[in-house]
Parts: C-alpha cells; sequence; structure tokens
C-alpha cells in the first residue's frame, strides 16, 4: 500500500487516491476551493453515488453485524463503538443530495471517505485487541465492499446474480433479502432474492412510494396488482402507483428472482424499509385479469420488448413504461426506457439521475473519460448532466433498460 492507502486501510485506484488527497489539501487549508477542477468534481460525484448504494448494503449490513458482536477490552468496546458511530452516519446520508461543484468534493465525498476510514480503522484496532473470530470476517467484508468502490477509476457496476454478504438487507416484514444496485437521487434499482423456503413475494403496499417490478425467463406464477391477479409465463415489468397492493405467488419450482425499481420524490432514492406495508388477503377473493389488461396497469411483457429492440437497425430510446402509470401526487412516476446500442455507439445526456440496467450483449461504458466493460447483468448510474456514451462489442446487440423518476407533467 501507498500512504494514502496505508491511512485509510483500503487499496485504491489512482483517480480514488488523488481525490483523497486533495480534498485532503483543502481541508488543510481552510478548505479553500483553488485547484479543484471540474474534472475533479465529476469524479467525485460518481464516487459518491456509488458508496450511496450501501445505504442498505454494506453500511446497514456491517452496522447490523455489530450490534451482535461482545468484546472482553474497554479499548475494543471503545473501538466498536466508534465504529457504530460512523456507519450509522453513513447510513443516514440516504436523503442527503450528492450536489453539484465543489461542495461535492469538499463536503459529500470527504464526508463517505472520512467516515469509511473510521470504520476500517477502529475495526482493525478492536480486531488486534479481542479473540473474537467473528469480528475479523466482518471487517474484511466491509473492507471488501469498500474497495469495489476506491479500487475503480469511478465507473462503479453492480450484478444482480447473487445476495452479496454483508451487503444485503432482510425487510423485516417481508422476510425478503433485497440487494441494493444502484441509488439515485430519488429512485433506486434492486433485486429480491427470494430463496428456496420464500417462493412469493408476500403481499405489501407502499404509502409514498412507487415502483416497477420486473420478470424474467423461465417462470411461472401469478402477479397481483391492487385486486387483480394475472398469470405469468415470460418476462414482465408491472408498473406499481403508491397505496397498491401488490405481490408474487410462484407456481412452480423455479426460483423467482424479483428485480424491481422504487424511487418517490418524498422519500428519497431509498424507501421500501420504512415505507412498506404488509397486506393480508386471500388470492381466491381477486379477479383474474390478463397480464396486459388496464386492470394490471398495462403490465408490459419485457422480454418480447427486449427481444423488438434487439431486432431495430439503428440507435433508438423509447418508453416503455410512462410515468403517467406510477404518478399519483408528490410521489412522482417512474419511467422506464429501453435503448438498442448500435456498434457505433449510443450518448446518454440525462437531465435527472439514470439508473441502467444492462439486458443483452456486451460493450462497453466511457464517461469522464474512463472505461469499464459491460455486459449482461450489470448495473450502472449516470448522474444528471453527466455525458455517458456505450458502445457495443461484439455480434449480440447490446441492449439496455434504464429509468428515470420525475412528475409526469413535469
Amino acid at each position: 500500500m501507498n500512504e494514502s492507502s496505508e491511512a485509510s486501510g483500503l487499496r485504491m485506484h489512482a483517480n480514488y487516491e488523488r481525490l483523497i488527497n486533495l480534498a485532503d489539501a483543502r481541508h488543510s487549508q481552510g478548505r479553500e476551493p483553488d485547484g479543484i477542477s471540474d474534472y475533479d468534481i465529476g469524479l467525485a460525484r460518481l464516487y459518491c453515488y456509488a458508496f450511496r448504494s450501501h445505504v442498505i448494503g454494506a453500511f446497514h449490513a456491517t452496522l447490523t453485524a455489530l450490534e451482535e458482536i461482545q468484546v472482553a477490552t474497554p479499548l475494543a468496546r471503545c473501538q466498536l463503538a466508534r465504529a457504530r458511530d460512523a456507519l450509522a452516519v453513513l447510513s443516514n446520508r440516504s436523503m442527503d443530495s450528492v450536489g453539484e461543484g465543489v461542495r461535492v468534493l469538499l463536503s459529500t465525498f470527504y464526508q463517505y471517505a472520512t467516515q469509511i476510514r473510521i470504520v476500517v480503522g477502529s475495526l482493525r484496532s478492536a480486531s488486534e485487541e479481542t479473540n473474537s473470530t467473528t469480528l475479523g470476517p466482518i471487517r474484511d467484508l466491509f473492507v471488501h465492499h469498500m474497495e469495489k468502490i476506491t479500487c475503480s477509476n469511478g465507473l462503479y457496476l453492480t450484478q444482480d446474480t447473487c445476495a452479496h454478504e454483508g451487503a444485503s438487507l432482510v425487510v423485516p416484514t417481508l422476510g425478503i433479502t433485497i440487494v441494493p444496485l444502484v441509488y439515485g437521487d430519488h429512485h433506486s434499482w434492486n433485486v429480491a432474492r427470494l430463496d428456496a423456503g420464500q417462493p412469493n413475494v408476500p403481499f405489501h403496499f407502499h404509502q409514498m412510494g412507487v415502483e416497477i417490478h420486473l420478470g424474467f425467463s423461465p417462470m411461472h406464477g401469478d402477479t397481483v396488482l391492487a385486486d387483480t391477479i394475472a398469470e405469468v409465463t415470460e418476462g414482465y415489468a408491472m408498473p406499481i402507483p403508491p397505496q397498491t397492493r401488490h405481490g408474487y405467488i410462484n407456481r412452480s419450482s423455479l426460483s423467482h428472482h424479483v428485480p424491481f425499481i422504487f424511487g418517490s420524490l418524498v422519500l428519497g432514492g431509498w424507501g421500501v424499509f420504512a415505507d412498506v406495508r404488509s397486506q393480508s388477503v386471500k388470492p381466491a377473493s381477486l379477479k383474474r385479469e390478463p397480464i396486459s389488461s388496464s386492470t394490471m396497469n398495462r403490465t408490459v411483457l419485457l422480454e418480447r420488448e427486449i427481444e423488438h429492440a434487439a431486432k431495430l437497425e439503428s440507435p433508438l430510446r423509447y418508453a416503455i413504461i410512462p410515468p403517467e402509470r406510477t404518478d399519483c401526487g408528490q410521489a412522482g412516476g417512474l419511467e422506464l426506457f429501453i435503448v438498442r446500442v448500435p456498434p457505433e455507439g449510443f450518448t446518454y445526456n440525462p437531465a435527472r439521475f439514470c439508473a441502467v440496467s444492462v439486458v443483452r450483449g456486451k460493450g462497453a461504458l466511457i464517461m469522464m473519460n474512463q472505461s469499464v466493460d459491460i455486459a449482461q447483468h450489470d448495473h450502472f448510474g449516470i448522474p444528471s448532466g453527466m455525458t455517458a456514451k456505450i458502445v457495443q462489442s461484439g455480434d449480440d446487440p447490446l441492449v439496455l433498460l434504464d429509468a428515470v423518476i420525475r412528475r409526469a407533467d413535469a
């Protein structure tokens, strides 16, 4: 490790190390903004959004794990308390704006980096002070998840292929494991992983949040929306307004994992944990309708849309779910787009934070003069006002889904 890495206890990419050193230097000079470029601010924004994905990821999971740890020495207890306090600060940033301008580096990024240094240092000191066989693995998992960000060039990818140990959340009222993937300003992209003993999504609704549930083959089950139940045997995207009952009943022996987008202009990007309300209803009492009926809010047959987009000859981004399907007032509405990326590339320049999922093919993401390879199951965010170019590699068409949240009349 170099000097900066030793101080933080984390391995770093040169981009991250430069920002750390720049922020430290500016704070030592009374937060003087001289020498901070637009490029530095842009990179800091990317790293901040990456850390935000761990609000219900490593920050929450590590804090929960530490609550079960008992240590004998006063020093170890003091260090654990320090780590818990820092993790609570990190988790509590969930509704704070990342912002723009020099404050992104001198405040938002610096606070993330500082609190993470405190967590890593405190857990290292507590581990050295105690013989606990569980504290070391908790520390190592936290470092592992943070280094995925600090060792990146700023373009942070997440995958929906598994429930990441030490970086997932179990919703207490539903018993579902949630894996956070992308966390924007007011919406997030996640996946609900259902174990063999928990094949269904229990019925529930959200008071001030809107959702889009996604499903991919193979599957066979019933999805519920309000007072309607519909059979699903292929991929779908179901828009869910606030205060609307929804859930899924698995009718097969297949595992069914549910990617979902959650948003709220009132609650911020992540509100499922606090905004969920369980519902009890007998499926037999619900009215059965086709999946694409108006009572199912015109649920989209997603895999058919992906196949259609893959056959397009020219680059095209079009909405498959407009915000009107979920917008009922203050919470706003989620807008879901599909994109066919041609070999010569497709360029995003979103006015709002955009959460992106790669659903077919492979290619490269280029942003802030940095590049990273992308493939099916990868997810990433594009902050508002930034330019991101996507290029295809290989022969298989590259198809993306992306989501923003806005008021339908905006």
